[in-house]
C-alpha cells in the first residue's frame, strides 16, 4: 500500500478533445500532470482521474474551479 493520495474526478460531453479544457487549465497555472486515466461511458458521456503531485493539490483545485 502506498500513502493516501488525492485525485480529481472529471466528467462530461464526450467529445474530441474533452480533456484538453482541463489540461490547459492546470496548464496555465503551471501544474504537470502526475498521472490520468479515462474512459468512454457511453451515451456520450466521459469520466477521468487526473492525479497532481500532493504540493500542487490546493492550486489544481481553484485553477479546476472546485476549490
Amino acid at each position: 500500500m502506498s500513502p493516501r493520495k488525492t485525485a480529481f474526478l472529471v466528467e462530461g460531453d464526450d467529445r474530441v478533445g474533452a480533456l484538453c479544457d482541463v489540461a490547459a487549465r492546470l496548464a496555465a497555472a503551471k501544474i504537470n500532470v502526475t498521472a490520468s486515466t479515462a474512459i468512454s461511458a457511453g451515451a456520450g458521456r466521459y469520466g477521468a482521474i487526473i492525479w497532481v503531485k500532493p504540493r500542487d493539490v490546493s492550486r489544481a483545485a481553484k485553477a479546476l474551479g472546485v476549490a
